[in-house]
């Protein structure tokens, strides 16, 4: 359920014995330096201790607005769900020699350890995911094969010796010391001459977040919907905090569990590390790209993160994305939809401003009004 568009002609020749030492082709960053902003206060704070203004927001005119950014998108479905008749056809060939068949079962070789390997679980722009079962507890996980271009990333960061692939090392840091239960888990591994492998904890029974509301009609109630909100905040705001920037959070890229509600995040491939000074590329989804970056070829991490969950509660509650009345009103401050609460819109609209100074803060989204109430469906 992925995307992951993989290009198997150019790929850098690197073995996991030599990899590290090939520097005219590999670029490598070191955490620090970046300048991170990971200074924010503890995020769980008392709601009692915030009040959240949106009376203050300039009005816009809707014409000031461009609905549409066609030409930022560089992918659009999730790592684990299959986006039937349109996922790339070339990241078969580029795991051959481990998967010489979907639908046959084979042994993979992680760092010592036995997986079997199953049937794909969704492939897209950046690699394949499969079903996998670690031999020696038989514990369920997912592969993911992921081949290497010319240009593929490595950064080093505090911990290890040699610099790694930079999804692996954003997943890694995301999850901090111990690990984030909001954000998927990288179990183990392995750099290899045209691809790497990652294994990832595979919760059961799942499925990402656009297939979830699918079966729901299409939008989900408001208490669900605050549920997974929180929890997809939350993997934000950790993501953030730890120095990482998802840049493609969206219903596809979330997986859930169909029976606790417990949400993950998944599939850094698209992230980058957490920077204060302003991004000059979009790499994530059309609908979720910020207005900013239309506007002025530029956008800063943290705002850009709030306005695509601002983004992710619209899809959620009103199963579809903004338009621009939608978005005039939004910034209007007079955004409302049968079936909502007033708290709900509010948030909406605290989220979805067109200038991103005047968004709600990154930590305090889980301090808004609409998260008190505790009578929620889960």
């Amino acid at each position: 359920m992925s995307d992951w568009s993989i290009d198997v002609i150019k790929t850098p020749i690197c073995t996991t014995s030599d990899w590290s030492t090939d520097a005219t082709q590999t670029p490598v960053h070191k955490v620090s330096d970046w300048s991170l902003d990971v200074t924010q206060p503890a995020f769980h704070l008392p709601t009692s201790d915030c009040c959240i203004d949106t009376t203050q927001i300039s009005v816009l005119d809707a014409s000031e607005w461009s609905a549409n950014f066609p030409q930022t998108s560089q992918h659009t479905t999730s790592d684990w769900s299959i986006n039937n008749g349109e996922t790339p056809a070339c990241t078969q060939a580029s795991v051959s020699r481990q998967i010489e068949n979907n639908r046959k079962m084979t042994t993979q070789v992680i760092n010592s350890c036995h997986y079997l390997i199953g049937d794909m679980l969704g492939e897209g722009y950046f690699g394949t995911v499969y079903k996998g079962r670690r031999l020696h507890d038989d514990f369920k996980v997912a592969v993911k094969f992921v081949t290497k271009t010319e240009d593929v990333e490595y950064i080093s960061i505090s911990g290890h010796s040699e610099p790694l692939p930079l999804e692996v090392a954003l997943l890694i840091l995301a999850n901090g010391e111990s690990t984030v239960p909001e954000i998927i888990q990288l179990l183990d591994w392995q750099d290899q001459e045209d691809h790497y492998i990652m294994v990832l904890e595979y919760p059961s029974p799942c499925e990402d977040l656009f297939g979830f509301t699918e079966s729901y009609g299409g939008s989900i109630d408001e208490g669900l919907a605050r549920v997974v909100m929180q929890q997809a905040t939350q993997a934000a705001y950790m993501c953030c905090r730890h120095g990482v920037l998802h840049r493609d959070i969206k219903l596809e890229n979330l997986l859930i569990n169909k029976k606790t509600h417990k949400v993950k995040l998944i599939d850094f491939g698209c992230g980058d590390l957490l920077k204060k000074s302003p991004y000059k590329t979009f790499t994530g989804t059309d609908e979720y790209c910020p207005p900013e970056f239309e506007e002025t070829g530029e956008y800063n991490g943290k705002p850009a993160t709030v306005w695509s969950l601002g983004i992710l509660l619209f899809a959620l509650v009103c199963g579809d994305f903004p338009n621009t009345h939608d978005l005039h009103m939004i910034n209007e401050n007079n955004y409302s939809k049968a079936g909502l609460s007033d708290e709900c819109c509010r948030l909406i609209s605290c989220c979805l401003q067109r200038k991103p100074e005047q968004r709600i803060q990154l930590n305090e989204i889980l301090l808004h009004e609409w998260f008190k109430d505790t009578d929620v469906e889960n």
